[in-house]
């Protein structure tokens, strides 16, 4: 079976390409390295993990590891490595970190490498530090403040104390302890320079009188470390420099809140002695509140509302009658002239007519006999078989 040059070629080089497939890593993504109180942590991130994918992080320093080893590997999933050892201070260290599968190594990460040390001056990629320990500022009576702090050698052993190799490979730290050189700012005028070798660093510090508040920043120097503060460390105002009248208004408060301590002692004390003197609506628990609210909506739906209008809704009649069941009485409806017989009154014999508008209506039949209206016959009984005829008007 013969094959063509060409042919051939494409076969050789698929099975290249094929092995080269095979035999790539990936390398690990996004690698950093945190160090600072010389607690090193070298960290990364990988997409993909299989059962045989290990990691190796590679190191490399420029005075030697004093007997460590220059390599360290980490099974996955594990995606980070402890190196505090590589905390030397006059030292400078390397790292790099391949994937390892079935023997296949990977490219390293990051590609130049992470280049790191605690030397101040050192020229490497990343500068490590050590923190300052907490520091106490304090304002004394005679226009001093008084500095106080934990030597920062003790402090980073103290931190890193669990760590047994470490500490055995540092000796005893008391032992071991070296000068703290640093600088103390205050008020961002006034510079000292100073040292400690004790256990405890403390230093006092004249400061002007005016200023009621003082802030002081420290920078400082550990074996050639370079050792940092979070913040500026401040006194607060003493009570010399507080004016009057914060005073007086300090003073105003604490007695006023003794005064309504009393006084609501003293409505207790009534109120349990004398069940009958009323606490005030402040001290009212909210049930009974609402329960008397309750009392005075139920009183007020209760209360009948009578008329107080001093003139009536409906006017008076000017008279008072009563219809009459009696046939023989008529009176003259309509207006009359003088042609229709109506008789004038003759004032002299005082006589009128026998219906004027409020006057003489009930008076005496005798007296209406010479008046306006027809008059008709009226047998009254005066006695048994007894009767005499009358006149009604």
């Amino acid at each position: 079976m013969y094959f063509s040059r060409a042919t051939l070629r494409q076969i050789f080089l698929i099975l290249v390409w094929s092995h080269v497939a095979v035999a790539y890593v990936k390398p690990p993504t996004n690698v950093t390295l945190q160090c600072h109180n010389l607690h090193n942590v070298l960290s990364w991130n990988y997409d993909k993990f299989s059962p045989d994918l290990r990691f190796k992080v590679q190191i490399g320093s420029t005075l030697g590891l004093d007997g460590y080893p220059d390599e360290l590997w980490v099974e996955s999933p594990n995606l980070k490595a402890d190196v505090s050892f590589l905390s030397k201070p006059n030292n400078d260290y390397y790292v790099v970190v391949t994937a390892v599968l079935n023997g296949i190594e990977s490219e390293g990460a990051p590609p130049d490498g992470i280049s790191f040390s605690y030397f101040k001056d050192s020229p490497a990629m990343q500068k490590c530090f050590v923190d300052l320990p907490p520091v106490n500022v304090t304002a004394l009576p005679d226009n001093n403040i008084l500095l106080r702090f934990m030597h920062p050698w003790l402090y980073l052993h103290k931190q890193n104390r669990s760590n047994q190799k470490l500490k055995q490979k540092r000796h005893n730290a008391s032992q071991d302890q070296p000068t703290f050189n640093y600088d103390v700012i205050i008020n961002e005028t006034m510079h000292h320079t100073l040292s400690c070798v004790t256990g405890v660093c403390e230093e006092k510090f004249p400061v002007e009188a005016a200023e009621e508040k003082h802030c002081l920043k420290i920078t400082g120097e550990l074996k050639k470390m370079p050792v940092r503060t979070k913040q500026l460390y401040c006194t607060m105002p003493s009570a010399e420099h507080m004016s009057k009248s914060n005073i007086y208004i300090y003073i105003g408060v604490s007695l006023l809140s003794v005064s309504v301590a009393v006084l609501v002692l003293i409505m207790v004390y009534q109120k349990k002695t004398n069940p009958t003197t009323p606490l005030p609506d402040f001290m009212q628990v909210k049930g009974q509140t609402m329960q008397r609210m309750a009392e005075q909506e139920e009183i007020l739906n209760n209360v009948e509302v009578e008329p107080t209008s001093p003139t009536p809704l409906l006017p008076e009649l000017p008279f008072a009658s009563t219809p009459s069941t009696d046939d023989d009485l008529r009176l003259p409806i309509g207006v009359h002239t003088e042609d229709e017989g109506v008789c004038d009154v003759d004032p002299q014999n005082d006589e009128r007519p026998g219906y004027m508008p409020g006057h003489n209506l009930e008076e005496d039949e005798t007296q209406n006999s010479n008046g306006g209206y027809e008059k008709r016959p009226v047998l009254a009984e005066l006695g048994p078989d007894e009767l005499a005829e009358g006149y009604r008007g």
